[in-house]
Order: C-alpha cells, then sequence, then structure tokens
C-alpha cells in the first residue's frame, strides 16, 4: 500500500512519456529502441488510488486463484498425514546415520519446493524434524536449517514454481516454463551447497544423544492405506511435473489438477468428503494473505501505468543501465531484487511489481527476457530467510526458538555461496542468450 501511494505521488512530478510498441511474430509485444517520447501528463487522483487494490486484484485474478488454490491443496495434502509418513519412512531408511538422514530429508523437501514453492511448508515440517534430530544428538540450529533451506532454495532455483516462474512466463510472454533444464542446473547446485553446509554443521555440533532417551526406535511406518496414499500422492506428483513440462500449462490448468491430486490422495487416506472440505477451509485460511498480496501488489503497476509514468522509468533505467554489458546489468537485476525483497517478501508479488518495468528494459538493453525471469525469480529467493518482514521465515524462528541474529551468522556463509551460483547462473545465461527470447 506503502508502494501504491509513492506511485501515486510520483505521477505528479514525474514528467508522463511512453514507447512505441511493435507485435513481433509469434504475437508478442515489445518496445522500440529510441522510440520514448513525453507525453500529456496525466496523475492520478484519490480515486484511482482507493480503486488500484480492487483493479489490481482483478488483473492479477488467475495469479490469486493460482496461488490460492495450490497452496490450500498442498495444506489438504499435509494435513492427510503424507508429508509426516514420508519423514517417518526416510528416519527408517537412514536410522540414526545423519550423514544419510539430513541429504535425503533436504533433498526431499527441495524437490516438493521446486514444483509448488509453499516456503510455508517448513512451518509444517518443524515439528515432525526438530524431535527427531534432537534425539540423534543434533542442535535446533541444525533442525531448522534442515526443514528452511531446502524449502527456501528449493522455491528459489525451482524450474516449475508457478507462483514466480509460472507468473514470470506470463507477464514475459515466454512459453509456460521454457528453459526449466536450465534453471534445474542451478537447483541442483544450490541443495548441494545447502545439503554441504548443514552436514558439516550437524556434524561439528553434534553430540551423543541422552542416556535417558535410550535407543532410537523405528517410527510407526503407518497403515497400509496411509502407505498407498503416499505412494499415490508421489506418482500423481511426478506426473504433474512431467505434464506441466511437456505441456505448458496454463495457471488454470495447474490449479485444477492441484485441487484433483489433493482430493484424490485424502480420499484414499481416509478422509472423509467433510474432512475433506474442513481441510481446505483451514488451508485456505493459512493461503489467504499470500493469494491477495498478488492482487495488492498488481495496483503499484496499474497506478503507474494509468499516471503514464511507467515507460518514464523504463527511459531512465536504461540511460542508467544501458552502457553495461549485458550480463553485468542481469547481475544488477538481481542485486535489486534482493534488496526490494525486504519492501514485497512475496516473490509472486514481486514480479508484479517489478516485471512490467524490466521486461521492457530487457528488450531495449539486449537482456533476453528469460534472463529477467531468472534474476527476479533468484533475486527474491535467496533473500527469504535474511529479511524479518518474511512472514514464514519469522513464524519458522518462533517455532525453532532460535534467535534471528544467531540464524543470519550461521546463514550468512551459505548465503554468499548461493549468491555466488545465482550470479554465475546469470552471467552464463545471457552468454548463451537463454531462450526462446
Amino acid at each position: 500500500m506503502g508502494l501504491i501511494l509513492l506511485s501515486a505521488g510520483l505521477t505528479w512530478v514525474v514528467p508522463a512519456g511512453s514507447y512505441e510498441r511493435t507485435t513481433l511474430p509469434g504475437g508478442r509485444e515489445s518496445v522500440v529502441p529510441g522510440s520514448f517520447r513525453e507525453v500529456d501528463a496525466t496523475p492520478v487522483g484519490a480515486m484511482d488510488v482507493v480503486t488500484a487494490v480492487p483493479e489490481g486484484l482483478a488483473d492479477a485474478a488467475s495469479v490469486v486463484f493460482l496461488v490460492l488454490l495450490v497452496g490450500g491443496s498442498v495444506g489438504v495434502v499435509a494435513r492427510a498425514g503424507i508429508l509426516r509418513l514420508g519423514v517417518r519412512r526416510l528416519l527408517a531408511f537412514s536410522g540414526d546415520r545423519v550423514g544419510i538422514l539430513l541429504p535425503v530429508l533436504m533433498f526431499a523437501f527441495a524437490a516438493l519446493a521446486a514444483v509448488v514453492g509453499m516456503q510455508e511448508l517448513t512451518i509444517a515440517y518443524l515439528p515432525i524434524v526438530t524431535p527427531l534430530l534432537l534425539r540423534l544428538g543434533c542442535d535446533r540450529m541444525t533442525a531448522l536449517a534442515v526443514c528452511l533451506l531446502p524449502t527456501t532454495l528449493g522455491s528459489a532455483f525451482g524450474p516449475a514454481v508457478p507462483a514466480t516462474v509460472g507468473i514470470g512466463h506470463q507477464l514475459a510472454g515466454l512459453p509456460m516454463f521454457s528453459g526449466a533444464g536450465y534453471r534445474a542446473v542451478f537447483w541442483f547446485a544450490a541443495q548441494c551447497a545447502a545439503v554441504w553446509f548443514v552436514v558439516r554443521h550437524a556434524r561439528r555440533t553434534r553430540r551423543p544423544p541422552p542416556s535417558s532417551s535410550g535407543p532410537v526406535r523405528e517410527p510407526d511406518p503407518g497403515s497400509r492405506r496411509d502407505r498407498i496414499a503416499g505412494m499415490l500422492a508421489l506418482a500423481l506428483f511426478a506426473g504433474f511435473v512431467g505434464v506441466v513440462l511437456r505441456y505448458g500449462l496454463d495457471f488454470e490448468e495447474i490449479s485444477g489438477l492441484f485441487v484433483a491430486i489433493a482430493v484424490v490422495v485424502s480420499l484414499v487416506a481416509g478422509r472423509g468428503v467433510n474432512r475433506i472440505c474442513s481441510d481446505f477451509n483451514e488451508a485456505f485460511r493459512e493461503i489467504l494473505p499470500a493469494a491477495l498480496i498478488c492482487g495488492v501488489a498488481r495496483g503499484v503497476p496499474v497506478v503507474l501505468e494509468r499516471g503514464g509514468i511507467l515507460d518514464t522509468l523504463v527511459y531512465g533505467l536504461e540511460a542508467l543501465v544501458g552502457s553495461l554489458p549485458a550480463g553485468l546489468t542481469a547481475v544488477g537485476v538481481l542485486l535489486s531484487q534482493t534488496l526490494f525483497n525486504f519492501v514485497v517478501p512475496s516473490g509472486s508479488g514481486q514480479a508484479l511489481v517489478t516485471l512490467p518495468v524490466l521486461i521492457p528494459l530487457a528488450d531495449l538493453v539486449g537482456l533476453t527476457r528469460q534472463v529477467v525471469v531468472l534474476a527476479t525469480q533468484w533475486g527474491d529467493g535467496i533473500t527469504n530467510i535474511v529479511f524479518p518482514t518474511s512472514g514464514y521465515f519469522m513464524a519458522a524462528l518462533v517455532v525453532a526458538r532460535i534467535r534471528l541474529p544467531d540464524w543470519l551468522r550461521f546463514y550468512a556463509p551459505l548465503f554468499l555461496i548461493v549468491l555466488g551460483i545465482a550470479v554465475a547462473g546469470l552471467v552464463l545465461a545471457q552468454a548463451i542468450r537463454l531462450g526462446p527470447f
């Protein structure tokens, strides 16, 4: 809301301007370099500010419902006990060997995050993982890192996250989830760095379990019905990923498939129809703020466009970075997104605010649109567990009983490593003109 008010104020002091647009083969619209000209000012009034949020919600309706339905569906699956069962099975497989348990847990959490995003799942994992790791002699920081890092970095570098990659590709006019193979390479690199970092910490800080705790017992493997539901969920999610990447499904198809998966898995797990409806109600309440922020964030470009200064801002950015090599411009976008994440910690909301400015800029300075989407996705994700404006992050710290300064000291070395991976990925992506455009 502060950004909407700031944008409204700028329409009174920043000269209005406009680029000419041209339609490229395939129907994609692009700005014409060198065509910027000043136009008559159209500063927004009080009613324009008041209506910016509902108009933003209408413009971003597909995004709002995507976040609501996908997040709600994942919450329903979690309430069916599937996530808890999966963690128990992994513990049964690894026993007390943390060198096996931690990587398997982290890659499993990161794989789910790479497809659905939902860093909020950290809060669902913590009550399951923390007592198990404490019983094995690990500290609370290890437990928090095992849950928080793979969900955050898995989403940040995820090849097919609807709320970041999907929205970015929709705004940029790119084929949905194109470039997934390239993103998967850097997703794997980031996860390997996180796993190495956490296992190293765990081995340094691990203490022998208290003798009073007794031997670590093999977890309850769950009923036969639970196991069938778990295997079905895994198969359906794997099939979902394949279908999305193969056919480039749009938001409506993705949302509908998630709801169908949640219902089928819950029925197989023995949840009654009324119980499933209640699960959806509870899950929707939890995810509603994240869904609504997408529409509120869309109100910012709505005001800028109505006031005629969106193209003026693009022109100013072009003058600022136009003389830089394209690779450095991509890194600049990455760094600016990491800082902007303090103000708008929602990845989808951030994309809706910044990409309408960055996409025309990319066309003007020679960046591919795929690289710009990468920069916004990665820049948002890696600082979600730095800034205290990130809601799920602060909630996770409270659940894990870890102070913010202690976490920042722990995460700082890994943050620099992950930032280096992102910078290298962007420079290489621009060097090879990662596309299709």
